[in-house]
């Protein structure tokens, strides 16, 4: 009798468990299969091109460099040393924040705090109309809004006065890419970045692939619908599809939050800002040749890239080193780590520094 009732026990048991298990993959799936199947809206037109607002007297996509002990000192410098949001006209404009927080995971995987706070605060005092921060967590499943608070961005969102979008229940619209397009021909995307007057992107640099880094590029895939993903990851030429989903939007402004990096214990203090996706994105990348010693990026080369091509082919940047220029923070001329970081960021990517920039604005908190 003991034997039987032990017996009807475990299987009680492994029947309760095998319930629990369902249900918990249930609470998964449903969520998954609710934004995969979600109505991708309607069909809008590419948006028209916008140019590079910080650019030098010929032409050259600028990257700020800065080094600063904490990450809201570190932003402020670097949007100042590019140039300032003055040239972005952003008065009265609706703007649009994308930080890296789909992870849930607190900075350096995450962007900071403090980085976050002072772009909101920057965006404020030069008068936007409404100020919106969105992000969606990778696999459709989870809780973006709390990875969002996880990572700690979401008590900076609300006290700040900006207004928080989990994109997966935003509404989309469908934007074809026209002929330049091979791997994927339309993506669809928020309403709320489509119809944004301004976008800023404060990607981080990336904890994993250390043989394919482009920070600003990768950011984005945040913003594009699930079945976009999909296609994109189903296609021969993966490298290509992710360039090619940049093609539906334009960010204004990139801040690079390089303070610290997750796979490294250096502690970087390094921030980078810029209007060019790819220049950030190949200045990014030598951040982490030079903390990754023996990656096959510094073999390789880091404008050859597989995204950084696809995004040269595209036009989706500065397609050479000629055409860019490093612009060091004046006030952080001192600084040996500075120094440094100039000297292995122009050695791995050939770009050349130089003055210009600098803004004369003093609007922002101080």
């Amino acid at each position: 009798m003991r034997i039987l009732r032990s017996g009807r026990v475990a299987g009680l048991t492994m029947a309760l468990g095998a319930t629990g298990a369902t249900i918990l993959a249930a609470r998964r799936i449903i969520p998954a299969a609710e934004t995969l199947l979600s109505d991708t809206g309607p069909t809008m037109p590419l948006p028209a091109p916008k140019t590079n607002a910080y650019v030098d007297e010929s032409g050259r996509s600028l990257v700020a460099v800065t080094t600063a002990p904490d990450p809201a000192e570190g932003v402020r410098r670097a949007i100042e040393v590019l140039g300032g949001l003055e040239r972005l006209n952003i008065a009265g404009r609706r703007v649009l924040i994308k930080p890296d927080a789909a992870s849930g995971i607190p900075a350096p995987a995450s962007t900071s705090p403090g980085a976050l706070e002072a772009i909101i605060q920057l965006v404020q005092d030069h008068g936007a109309r409404e100020v919106i921060v969105g992000e969606m967590a990778g696999p459709p499943w989870h809780d973006t809004t709390a990875r969002v608070f996880r990572s700690g961005l979401l008590d900076v969102i609300e006290n700040n006065g900006a207004h928080f979008v989990d994109f997966r229940y935003d509404r989309w619209v469908t934007v074809p890419l026209g002929d330049r397009a091979r791997a994927i021909k339309a993506v669809s995307i928020p309403q709320s970045v489509y119809e944004a007057d301004v976008i800023v992107g404060v990607p981080v640099l990336p904890p994993h692939r250390p043989e394919s880094v482009a920070p600003s590029l990768a950011l984005w895939s945040g913003i594009v619908h699930p079945r976009t993903q999909v296609a994109a990851r189903a296609a021969r030429d993966r490298g290509r599809a992710a360039a090619e989903m940049n093609l539906a939007f334009r960010p204004d402004l990139l801040v690079l939050d390089g303070g610290s990096a997750q796979r490294y214990t250096t502690h970087t203090g390094l921030f980078l800002a810029s209007g060019d996706r790819i220049a950030l994105d190949v200045c990014g990348a030598a951040v982490l040749a030079t903390l990754d010693r023996g990656s096959p990026r510094r073999r390789a080369g880091l404008w050859e890239q597989e995204q950084i091509r696809a995004a040269i082919a595209l036009g989706l940047g500065a397609p050479e080193p000629g055409q860019v220029k490093l612009v060091p923070d004046p006030k952080r001329a001192d600084d040996p780590l500075l120094a440094r970081w100039l000297d292995d960021i122009q050695r791995l990517t050939g770009v050349a520094a130089g003055r210009g920039g600098l803004s004369s604005d003093r609007r922002y908190r101080r």
